[in-house]
């Protein structure tokens, strides 16, 4: 009863865009890939290559940033290493402050930016790969992965038109890549974090694009 209760009043509550950090991790949490230890130092996730070097003094040393590999680059937003006169642009495009002065208050847009971000930015990329190959691996059928991917990006099961037209879309990128399997190879990459898992870049990279366009929805950024 308890817990019925505190599901309605959450239900209730106002609609609002999740926070820069919240979407970005949620993209990581649902993918697999977020690191959930707590604590330890600041870490140094994506960032456009050259980024610090145009506001940087030439003896500083932030001069140059230079994104982890491994763990570092998964950990909670929370951790990410914030340099003042050049805050993360994934996090800022989504409303966060610049920390330069104190906010009561953050705003929420609702920008074009917002979707290139989350369509190219290398964070979301391969929490969408990520999250194919999770789904991959956790069902069997087509319509066990799109459902199961919208339910890890939306938090509820979706209905059969958008079933629908998810498979529609799996289809039209399953033989868009099949014709060009380089195109496949490239989006996936290096970014299969289990290469013994035997799926085809073909299959991952079609069902890539399909987490991606969920992780894009209005309702995949909402509380």
């Amino acid at each position: 009863a308890d817990r019925a209760r505190r599901l309605l009043t959450m239900a209730r509550g106002s609609r609002f865009r999740l926070q820069a950090e919240e979407i970005r991790d949620q993209a990581l949490a649902a993918s697999g890939l977020l690191v959930e230890r707590l604590g330890g130092p600041s870490v140094m996730p994506y960032q456009p290559d050259g980024l610090w070097q145009a506001v940087a003094y030439p003896d500083s040393d932030t001069t140059t940033y230079m994104p982890e590999d491994g763990d570092g680059r998964y950990r909670r937003s929370m951790y990410t290493y914030w340099k003042r006169t050049s805050p993360p642009p994934n996090l800022v495009t989504f409303d966060a402050p610049t920390r330069e002065a104190c906010m009561v208050r953050r705003s929420r847009t609702n920008t074009p930016l917002q979707a290139l971000v989350l369509l190219n930015d290398p964070q979301f990329v391969e929490a969408a790969v990520a999250l194919a190959g999770r789904v991959m691996r956790e069902c069997d059928t087509d319509d066990a992965r799109v459902a199961r991917a919208f339910r890890l990006l939306t938090s509820r099961e979706p209905d059969g038109d958008e079933v629908a037209v998810l498979l529609d879309l799996l289809a039209e990128e399953r033989e868009r890549y099949e014709r060009n399997p380089a195109a496949a190879d490239a989006l996936v990459g290096d970014l299969v974090m289990d290469e013994e898992d035997g799926f085809e870049n073909v299959e991952r990279a079609a069902l890539s694009t399909v987490s991606s366009t969920i992780m894009v929805l209005d309702e995949s950024l909402t509380r």
